[in-house]
Protein backbone atom coordinates (compact mmCIF):
# COMPACT_ATOMS: atom_id res chain seq x y z
CA UNK A 1 0.00 0.00 0.00
CA UNK A 2 1.06 3.56 -0.68
CA UNK A 3 1.07 4.50 2.96
CA UNK A 4 3.13 1.84 3.54
CA UNK A 5 6.35 3.07 1.59
CA UNK A 6 9.52 3.74 3.40
CA UNK A 7 12.51 5.44 2.73
CA UNK A 8 15.20 2.58 1.49
CA UNK A 9 18.49 2.37 0.67
CA UNK A 10 18.37 0.95 -3.44
CA UNK A 11 22.02 -0.35 -3.80
CA UNK A 12 20.82 -3.56 -4.50
CA UNK A 13 18.48 -1.78 -7.82
CA UNK A 14 20.76 0.64 -8.50
CA UNK A 15 21.94 -0.89 -11.62
CA UNK A 16 18.34 -1.20 -13.26
CA UNK A 17 17.85 2.91 -13.59
CA UNK A 18 19.01 3.26 -16.76
CA UNK A 19 19.93 6.10 -19.34
CA UNK A 20 16.40 5.46 -21.15
CA UNK A 21 14.73 2.29 -19.34
CA UNK A 22 14.79 0.46 -16.49
CA UNK A 23 15.66 -3.11 -16.91
CA UNK A 24 17.56 -6.37 -14.59
CA UNK A 25 17.24 -9.35 -14.11
CA UNK A 26 13.71 -10.73 -12.42
CA UNK A 27 13.20 -10.97 -9.56
CA UNK A 28 17.03 -10.45 -8.20
CA UNK A 29 17.27 -6.94 -9.77
CA UNK A 30 13.57 -6.17 -10.90
CA UNK A 31 10.37 -7.62 -8.96
CA UNK A 32 6.93 -6.43 -7.79
CA UNK A 33 8.18 -4.55 -4.72
CA UNK A 34 10.34 -1.97 -6.49
CA UNK A 35 7.76 -2.25 -10.16
CA UNK A 36 4.81 -0.86 -7.41
CA UNK A 37 7.36 2.13 -6.38
CA UNK A 38 8.13 2.73 -10.27
CA UNK A 39 4.41 3.08 -10.76
CA UNK A 40 4.25 5.62 -7.26
CA UNK A 41 6.93 8.03 -8.07
CA UNK A 42 6.12 7.99 -12.10
CA UNK A 43 2.38 8.77 -10.53
CA UNK A 44 4.43 11.72 -8.42
CA UNK A 45 6.22 12.73 -11.01
CA UNK A 46 3.53 13.33 -13.58
CA UNK A 47 0.98 13.99 -11.22
CA UNK A 48 -1.17 16.72 -13.94
CA UNK A 49 -1.78 13.22 -15.64
CA UNK A 50 -5.14 11.16 -14.95
CA UNK A 51 -4.87 8.24 -16.93
CA UNK A 52 -1.87 6.36 -17.96
CA UNK A 53 -1.51 3.15 -20.19
CA UNK A 54 -0.45 -0.32 -19.57
CA UNK A 55 1.00 -2.90 -21.74
CA UNK A 56 3.21 -5.84 -21.56
CA UNK A 57 5.29 -8.71 -23.01
CA UNK A 58 4.84 -12.53 -23.48
CA UNK A 59 7.75 -13.09 -20.47
CA UNK A 60 7.16 -14.98 -17.69
CA UNK A 61 7.33 -12.64 -15.26
CA UNK A 62 5.41 -9.63 -17.20
CA UNK A 63 1.54 -10.49 -15.55
CA UNK A 64 2.97 -10.11 -11.98
CA UNK A 65 5.22 -7.13 -12.78
CA UNK A 66 2.09 -5.89 -14.49
CA UNK A 67 -0.64 -6.49 -11.43
CA UNK A 68 2.15 -4.53 -9.67
CA UNK A 69 2.17 -1.48 -11.73
CA UNK A 70 -1.52 -1.37 -11.86
CA UNK A 71 -1.78 -1.61 -8.18
CA UNK A 72 0.92 1.15 -7.51
CA UNK A 73 -1.07 3.80 -10.41
CA UNK A 74 -4.18 3.04 -8.72
CA UNK A 75 -3.01 3.46 -5.16
CA UNK A 76 -2.03 6.65 -6.89
CA UNK A 77 -5.36 7.62 -7.37
CA UNK A 78 -4.39 7.15 -11.24
CA UNK A 79 -7.10 5.33 -13.79
CA UNK A 80 -5.54 2.71 -16.03
CA UNK A 81 -6.04 1.79 -19.36
CA UNK A 82 -4.59 -1.95 -19.89
CA UNK A 83 -4.16 -3.25 -23.25
CA UNK A 84 -2.81 -6.19 -22.55
CA UNK A 85 0.01 -8.20 -24.37
CA UNK A 86 1.36 -5.97 -27.30
CA UNK A 87 4.40 -5.16 -28.45
CA UNK A 88 5.75 -1.72 -27.46
CA UNK A 89 4.71 0.03 -30.96
CA UNK A 90 1.12 -0.86 -30.29
CA UNK A 91 1.71 0.50 -26.48
CA UNK A 92 3.55 3.62 -28.52
CA UNK A 93 0.26 3.85 -30.69
CA UNK A 94 -2.28 3.68 -27.69
CA UNK A 95 -0.84 6.95 -26.26
CA UNK A 96 -0.13 8.86 -29.59
CA UNK A 97 -3.73 7.91 -31.17
CA UNK A 98 -5.71 7.78 -28.36
CA UNK A 99 -3.91 11.10 -26.65
CA UNK A 100 -3.28 9.54 -23.69
CA UNK A 101 -0.74 11.09 -21.10
CA UNK A 102 1.60 8.32 -20.86
CA UNK A 103 2.38 4.86 -19.41
CA UNK A 104 3.92 1.92 -18.58
CA UNK A 105 5.22 -1.13 -20.60
CA UNK A 106 7.14 -3.95 -18.63
CA UNK A 107 9.07 -5.65 -21.30
CA UNK A 108 12.44 -7.04 -21.59
CA UNK A 109 12.92 -6.49 -25.26
CA UNK A 110 15.58 -8.48 -26.95
CA UNK A 111 17.62 -9.95 -23.17
CA UNK A 112 17.55 -13.26 -22.02
CA UNK A 113 14.28 -14.74 -20.23
CA UNK A 114 15.29 -14.06 -16.76
CA UNK A 115 15.46 -10.11 -17.43
CA UNK A 116 12.10 -7.45 -17.54
CA UNK A 117 12.28 -3.88 -18.02
CA UNK A 118 10.04 -1.21 -17.75
CA UNK A 119 9.50 1.31 -20.72
CA UNK A 120 8.20 4.54 -19.80
CA UNK A 121 6.66 7.33 -22.08
CA UNK A 122 4.94 10.57 -21.55
CA UNK A 123 2.75 12.52 -23.78
CA UNK A 124 2.82 11.85 -27.62
CA UNK A 125 4.90 8.69 -26.71
CA UNK A 126 7.40 11.09 -26.09
CA UNK A 127 9.81 8.61 -23.87
CA UNK A 128 11.05 9.39 -19.97
CA UNK A 129 14.84 9.55 -19.78
CA UNK A 130 17.67 8.86 -16.87
CA UNK A 131 17.71 12.69 -17.56
CA UNK A 132 13.89 13.57 -17.83
CA UNK A 133 12.66 11.73 -15.06
CA UNK A 134 14.08 8.11 -14.54
CA UNK A 135 17.20 9.37 -12.27
CA UNK A 136 14.36 11.64 -10.14
CA UNK A 137 12.06 8.97 -9.75
CA UNK A 138 14.96 6.58 -8.42
CA UNK A 139 15.53 9.61 -5.99
CA UNK A 140 12.17 9.73 -4.69
CA UNK A 141 11.65 5.63 -3.91
CA UNK A 142 15.04 6.23 -2.12
CA UNK A 143 13.72 9.17 0.20
CA UNK A 144 10.43 7.72 0.09
CA UNK A 145 8.70 11.13 -0.86
CA UNK A 146 5.23 10.59 -1.71
CA UNK A 147 2.24 12.44 -1.99
CA UNK A 148 -0.99 10.90 0.09
CA UNK A 149 -4.12 9.82 -2.03
CA UNK A 150 -7.25 9.88 -0.51
CA UNK A 151 -9.24 7.88 -4.16
CA UNK A 152 -8.14 5.27 -6.21
CA UNK A 153 -8.06 5.24 -9.36
CA UNK A 154 -9.87 2.42 -11.95
CA UNK A 155 -8.95 0.22 -14.64
CA UNK A 156 -10.27 -0.41 -17.71
CA UNK A 157 -9.39 -2.87 -20.61
CA UNK A 158 -8.99 -2.10 -24.10
CA UNK A 159 -8.17 -4.25 -27.25
CA UNK A 160 -6.43 -1.93 -29.41
CA UNK A 161 -4.69 -4.13 -31.75
CA UNK A 162 -6.83 -3.98 -34.66
CA UNK A 163 -6.91 -0.30 -34.92
CA UNK A 164 -3.30 -0.34 -35.21
CA UNK A 165 -3.32 -2.97 -37.88
CA UNK A 166 -5.46 -0.81 -39.50
CA UNK A 167 -3.66 2.44 -39.37
CA UNK A 168 -0.23 0.89 -40.87
CA UNK A 169 -1.38 -1.06 -42.95
CA UNK A 170 -3.07 2.20 -45.09
CA UNK A 171 0.35 4.23 -45.37
CA UNK A 172 2.56 1.80 -47.62
CA UNK A 173 2.18 1.57 -51.36
CA UNK A 174 3.43 -1.33 -52.65
CA UNK A 175 3.95 -1.41 -56.52
CA UNK A 176 3.38 -5.27 -56.33
CA UNK A 177 2.48 -8.25 -53.87
CA UNK A 178 5.36 -9.66 -52.33
CA UNK A 179 6.45 -13.19 -50.70
CA UNK A 180 8.01 -12.92 -47.42
CA UNK A 181 8.97 -15.40 -44.37
CA UNK A 182 8.53 -13.15 -40.69
CA UNK A 183 10.67 -14.41 -37.65
CA UNK A 184 8.77 -13.15 -34.35
CA UNK A 185 11.36 -14.93 -32.09
CA UNK A 186 8.39 -15.76 -29.68
CA UNK A 187 8.17 -12.49 -28.51
CA UNK A 188 4.79 -10.07 -28.35
CA UNK A 189 4.67 -9.44 -31.91
CA UNK A 190 3.05 -12.94 -32.79
CA UNK A 191 0.55 -12.92 -35.62
CA UNK A 192 0.03 -9.06 -35.85
CA UNK A 193 2.74 -8.56 -39.09
CA UNK A 194 1.98 -11.30 -40.62
CA UNK A 195 -1.91 -9.77 -40.40
CA UNK A 196 -0.71 -6.15 -41.71
CA UNK A 197 1.18 -8.18 -44.73
CA UNK A 198 -1.82 -9.92 -45.85
CA UNK A 199 -4.09 -7.22 -46.04
CA UNK A 200 -1.44 -5.06 -48.55
CA UNK A 201 -1.80 -8.66 -50.52
CA UNK A 202 1.63 -10.51 -49.91
CA UNK A 203 2.07 -14.32 -49.44
CA UNK A 204 3.44 -14.62 -45.88
CA UNK A 205 5.32 -16.95 -43.55
CA UNK A 206 5.57 -16.33 -39.83
CA UNK A 207 8.39 -18.59 -37.85
CA UNK A 208 8.08 -18.62 -34.10
CA UNK A 209 4.95 -16.33 -33.93
CA UNK A 210 3.61 -18.43 -30.44
CA UNK A 211 3.94 -16.19 -27.47
CA UNK A 212 6.56 -18.05 -25.26
CA UNK A 213 8.62 -15.91 -22.95
CA UNK A 214 11.10 -18.92 -22.51
CA UNK A 215 12.03 -18.28 -26.01
CA UNK A 216 12.43 -22.17 -26.90
CA UNK A 217 13.80 -21.78 -30.76
CA UNK A 218 16.74 -18.32 -30.07
CA UNK A 219 16.99 -15.08 -28.48
CA UNK A 220 14.45 -12.67 -29.96
CA UNK A 221 17.43 -10.16 -31.16
CA UNK A 222 17.10 -9.17 -35.03
CA UNK A 223 20.69 -8.49 -34.77
CA UNK A 224 22.64 -11.54 -33.29
CA UNK A 225 23.29 -13.73 -36.17
CA UNK A 226 22.85 -16.62 -34.78
CA UNK A 227 18.98 -15.66 -34.05
CA UNK A 228 18.60 -14.81 -38.13
CA UNK A 229 19.47 -18.52 -39.13
CA UNK A 230 16.26 -20.18 -39.51
CA UNK A 231 15.12 -17.49 -41.16
CA UNK A 232 17.65 -17.28 -43.63
CA UNK A 233 17.24 -20.80 -44.33
CA UNK A 234 13.40 -20.28 -44.60
CA UNK A 235 14.07 -17.20 -47.50
CA UNK A 236 15.84 -19.04 -49.16
CA UNK A 237 13.88 -22.61 -49.18
CA UNK A 238 10.63 -20.91 -50.16
CA UNK A 239 12.04 -18.41 -52.80
CA UNK A 240 10.85 -15.01 -50.67
CA UNK A 241 11.50 -11.85 -52.33
CA UNK A 242 12.79 -10.73 -48.64
CA UNK A 243 12.74 -11.77 -44.87
CA UNK A 244 12.15 -9.84 -41.49
CA UNK A 245 13.14 -10.32 -37.80
CA UNK A 246 11.53 -8.57 -34.84
CA UNK A 247 12.64 -8.19 -31.22
CA UNK A 248 11.09 -9.66 -28.50
CA UNK A 249 8.83 -6.33 -28.22
CA UNK A 250 8.80 -5.72 -31.83
CA UNK A 251 10.52 -2.24 -32.09
CA UNK A 252 13.94 -3.08 -33.92
CA UNK A 253 14.20 -5.00 -37.23
CA UNK A 254 16.61 -7.09 -39.06
CA UNK A 255 16.19 -7.85 -42.90
CA UNK A 256 17.41 -11.04 -44.89
CA UNK A 257 17.67 -10.48 -48.57
CA UNK A 258 16.22 -12.95 -50.89
CA UNK A 259 19.37 -14.86 -50.92
CA UNK A 260 19.72 -15.47 -47.30
CA UNK A 261 22.34 -12.86 -46.69
CA UNK A 262 21.46 -10.73 -43.68
CA UNK A 263 21.33 -6.80 -44.58
CA UNK A 264 23.76 -4.45 -42.45
CA UNK A 265 22.20 -1.43 -40.29
CA UNK A 266 24.33 0.94 -42.43
CA UNK A 267 22.15 -0.22 -45.59
CA UNK A 268 18.66 -0.10 -43.64
CA UNK A 269 19.33 2.99 -42.97
CA UNK A 270 20.68 4.46 -46.09
CA UNK A 271 17.49 2.82 -47.74
CA UNK A 272 15.02 4.32 -46.08
CA UNK A 273 16.60 7.55 -45.59
CA UNK A 274 16.62 7.83 -49.43
CA UNK A 275 13.16 6.34 -49.50
CA UNK A 276 12.48 9.39 -47.05
CA UNK A 277 14.44 12.03 -48.98
CA UNK A 278 12.18 11.01 -51.80
CA UNK A 279 9.20 12.49 -50.27
CA UNK A 280 10.51 15.40 -48.38
CA UNK A 281 13.77 16.96 -48.04
CA UNK A 282 15.28 17.60 -44.74
CA UNK A 283 17.50 16.50 -42.08
CA UNK A 284 18.28 12.55 -41.45
CA UNK A 285 19.43 11.81 -37.98
CA UNK A 286 21.75 9.02 -37.08
CA UNK A 287 23.54 8.31 -34.05
CA UNK A 288 27.68 7.83 -33.83
CA UNK A 289 28.11 4.53 -34.98
CA UNK A 290 26.97 5.36 -38.45
CA UNK A 291 29.49 5.24 -41.46
CA UNK A 292 30.59 7.95 -43.44
CA UNK A 293 29.20 6.12 -46.22
CA UNK A 294 26.15 6.70 -44.90
CA UNK A 295 26.44 10.42 -44.08
CA UNK A 296 27.70 11.27 -47.77
CA UNK A 297 24.56 9.59 -48.91
CA UNK A 298 22.37 11.63 -47.27
CA UNK A 299 23.77 14.66 -48.69
CA UNK A 300 23.95 12.96 -52.12
CA UNK A 301 20.17 13.04 -52.23
CA UNK A 302 19.40 16.46 -51.00
CA UNK A 303 19.36 15.53 -47.36
CA UNK A 304 21.20 17.11 -44.06
CA UNK A 305 22.71 14.32 -42.06
CA UNK A 306 23.42 14.98 -38.53
CA UNK A 307 25.21 12.24 -35.80
CA UNK A 308 23.79 12.61 -31.73
CA UNK A 309 24.22 10.33 -29.25
CA UNK A 310 23.56 6.44 -29.53
CA UNK A 311 20.25 5.48 -27.75
CA UNK A 312 16.83 6.03 -29.22
CA UNK A 313 15.52 8.29 -27.04
CA UNK A 314 18.61 11.05 -27.53
CA UNK A 315 18.33 9.92 -31.02
CA UNK A 316 14.35 11.38 -31.01
CA UNK A 317 15.08 14.34 -29.06
CA UNK A 318 17.23 15.19 -32.07
CA UNK A 319 14.97 14.53 -34.53
CA UNK A 320 11.85 16.59 -32.83
CA UNK A 321 14.50 19.49 -32.27
CA UNK A 322 15.91 19.59 -36.18
CA UNK A 323 12.15 18.32 -37.30
CA UNK A 324 13.82 15.90 -39.17
CA UNK A 325 12.22 13.75 -41.99
CA UNK A 326 13.71 10.36 -40.52
CA UNK A 327 16.37 9.32 -38.09
CA UNK A 328 17.34 5.82 -37.09
CA UNK A 329 20.02 3.55 -35.12
CA UNK A 330 22.10 0.56 -36.42
CA UNK A 331 20.52 -1.64 -33.80
CA UNK A 332 17.73 -1.17 -35.65
CA UNK A 333 15.34 1.67 -33.98
CA UNK A 334 13.96 3.59 -37.14
CA UNK A 335 11.97 6.73 -36.86
CA UNK A 336 9.26 8.30 -39.85
CA UNK A 337 8.32 11.45 -38.97
CA UNK A 338 7.37 12.29 -42.08
CA UNK A 339 4.81 9.85 -42.63
CA UNK A 340 3.89 8.33 -38.91
CA UNK A 341 3.86 8.80 -35.26
CA UNK A 342 6.80 10.20 -34.02
CA UNK A 343 8.01 6.74 -32.55
CA UNK A 344 10.30 3.57 -33.32
CA UNK A 345 8.42 0.77 -34.61
CA UNK A 346 10.01 -2.06 -36.40
CA UNK A 347 7.21 -3.73 -37.86
CA UNK A 348 6.18 -0.29 -39.68
CA UNK A 349 10.25 -0.11 -40.67
CA UNK A 350 9.24 -3.81 -42.34
CA UNK A 351 6.06 -1.85 -44.19
CA UNK A 352 8.29 0.30 -45.32
CA UNK A 353 11.19 -1.69 -46.86
CA UNK A 354 8.53 -3.67 -48.57
CA UNK A 355 7.62 -0.78 -50.19
CA UNK A 356 11.33 -0.13 -51.69
CA UNK A 357 11.31 -3.96 -52.48
CA UNK A 358 8.33 -3.94 -54.55
CA UNK A 359 9.69 -1.22 -56.68
CA UNK A 360 12.99 -3.02 -57.39
CA UNK A 361 13.90 -6.27 -59.57
CA UNK A 362 15.89 -7.48 -56.17
CA UNK A 363 17.07 -6.69 -52.25
CA UNK A 364 20.26 -8.21 -53.05
CA UNK A 365 21.17 -6.32 -56.03
CA UNK A 366 20.27 -3.13 -54.68
CA UNK A 367 22.37 -3.73 -51.50
CA UNK A 368 25.05 -4.27 -53.45
CA UNK A 369 24.44 -1.23 -56.12
CA UNK A 370 24.94 0.90 -52.12
CA UNK A 371 28.25 2.54 -51.65
CA UNK A 372 30.28 1.60 -49.02
CA UNK A 373 33.81 1.43 -46.72
CA UNK A 374 35.19 -1.59 -45.05
CA UNK A 375 34.01 -1.43 -41.73
CA UNK A 376 34.50 -3.85 -38.66
CA UNK A 377 31.61 -5.19 -36.75
CA UNK A 378 31.31 -3.54 -33.45
CA UNK A 379 33.26 -5.00 -30.99
CA UNK A 380 31.94 -5.77 -26.94
CA UNK A 381 34.45 -5.60 -24.54
CA UNK A 382 34.05 -6.63 -21.28
CA UNK A 383 34.24 -3.62 -18.77
CA UNK A 384 31.61 -3.37 -15.21
CA UNK A 385 29.23 -0.87 -14.94
CA UNK A 386 31.36 0.89 -12.22
CA UNK A 387 34.62 1.78 -14.62
CA UNK A 388 33.39 1.92 -18.18
CA UNK A 389 32.39 5.09 -17.88
CA UNK A 390 35.34 6.66 -16.50
CA UNK A 391 37.64 4.60 -18.66
CA UNK A 392 36.14 6.38 -21.80
CA UNK A 393 36.58 9.62 -20.09
CA UNK A 394 40.30 8.97 -19.40
CA UNK A 395 40.27 7.64 -23.14
CA UNK A 396 38.84 10.95 -24.71
CA UNK A 397 41.50 13.24 -22.39
CA UNK A 398 44.23 11.19 -23.72
CA UNK A 399 43.18 12.03 -27.35
CA UNK A 400 42.60 15.46 -26.02
CA UNK A 401 46.26 16.23 -24.85
CA UNK A 402 47.59 14.34 -28.13
CA UNK A 403 45.37 16.38 -30.40
CA UNK A 404 43.86 13.55 -32.17
CA UNK A 405 40.63 14.77 -33.96
CA UNK A 406 37.65 13.11 -32.56
CA UNK A 407 33.57 14.09 -31.66
CA UNK A 408 32.66 13.43 -27.93
CA UNK A 409 29.54 13.38 -27.44
CA UNK A 410 28.70 10.03 -26.97
CA UNK A 411 32.43 7.91 -26.19
CA UNK A 412 35.02 9.09 -29.01
CA UNK A 413 34.63 9.17 -32.59
CA UNK A 414 37.89 9.57 -33.81
CA UNK A 415 38.66 10.29 -37.35
CA UNK A 416 41.59 9.94 -39.63
CA UNK A 417 42.49 10.55 -43.03
CA UNK A 418 41.26 7.46 -44.18
CA UNK A 419 38.69 6.11 -41.98
CA UNK A 420 37.57 6.81 -38.08
CA UNK A 421 37.02 4.99 -35.06
CA UNK A 422 34.20 4.95 -32.15
CA UNK A 423 34.54 3.22 -28.50
CA UNK A 424 31.84 4.09 -25.94
CA UNK A 425 30.61 3.18 -23.02
CA UNK A 426 27.30 1.09 -23.95
CA UNK A 427 24.28 2.41 -21.55
CA UNK A 428 22.52 -1.29 -21.14
CA UNK A 429 25.18 -3.73 -20.52
CA UNK A 430 28.56 -3.88 -18.89
CA UNK A 431 30.61 -2.97 -22.58
CA UNK A 432 32.96 -0.68 -23.97
CA UNK A 433 31.44 -0.84 -27.92
CA UNK A 434 33.97 -0.49 -30.67
CA UNK A 435 33.47 0.29 -34.24
CA UNK A 436 35.71 0.51 -37.23
CA UNK A 437 35.40 2.00 -40.96
CA UNK A 438 37.80 2.74 -43.84
CA UNK A 439 38.46 3.01 -47.13
CA UNK A 440 40.91 -0.15 -47.54
CA UNK A 441 41.44 -2.88 -45.48
CA UNK A 442 44.61 -1.93 -45.11
CA UNK A 443 43.67 1.34 -43.41
CA UNK A 444 41.17 -0.29 -41.64
CA UNK A 445 43.92 -2.66 -39.90
CA UNK A 446 46.11 0.50 -38.93
CA UNK A 447 43.07 2.18 -36.99
CA UNK A 448 42.04 -0.46 -35.48
CA UNK A 449 45.80 -1.28 -34.10
CA UNK A 450 46.59 2.43 -32.97
CA UNK A 451 42.93 2.76 -31.01
CA UNK A 452 43.54 -0.56 -29.33
CA UNK A 453 46.81 0.49 -28.06
CA UNK A 454 45.42 3.64 -26.54
CA UNK A 455 42.77 1.47 -25.37
CA UNK A 456 44.87 -0.52 -23.07
CA UNK A 457 46.85 1.98 -21.39
CA UNK A 458 42.86 2.16 -19.73
CA UNK A 459 41.72 -1.71 -19.21
CA UNK A 460 40.30 -2.22 -22.50
CA UNK A 461 41.41 -4.51 -24.88
CA UNK A 462 39.66 -4.91 -28.11
CA UNK A 463 41.43 -8.14 -29.26
CA UNK A 464 41.40 -10.27 -25.81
Amino acid sequence: MLNNIKPRALKQYMSIFRAYDIRGIYPKELNCDITYKIAVAFANKFNDADEFVVGRDCRISSPALRDSLVSGFKDSGKDVLDIGVVPTPVFYFAIAHLKKQGGIIITGSHNPKDYNGLKIQREEAIPVTGETGIYEMEKMIEKGEFKAIEKKGTIKELDIVGDYIDYVSKIPKLKRPLKIVLDCGNGACGTIPERIFKKLGCVVETLYAELDGNFPNHQPDPHDAASLKALQKRVIDTGADCGFAYDGDGDRIGVVDETGRIVSGDFILMMLARQALDAKKGAVIFEVRSSRSLLSDVKNHGGTPQITRAGHSFLLDEIVKRNAVFGGELSGHMYFPYCYYNYDDGIFASLKIAEIVSGIDSLSAYVDSLPREVASPEISVGCADDRKFKAIEEFKEYLKENNYDFLGIDGARINFKHGWALARASNTTPHIKCRFEADTKEHLDEIMAEVSNILKKFGVNIYK
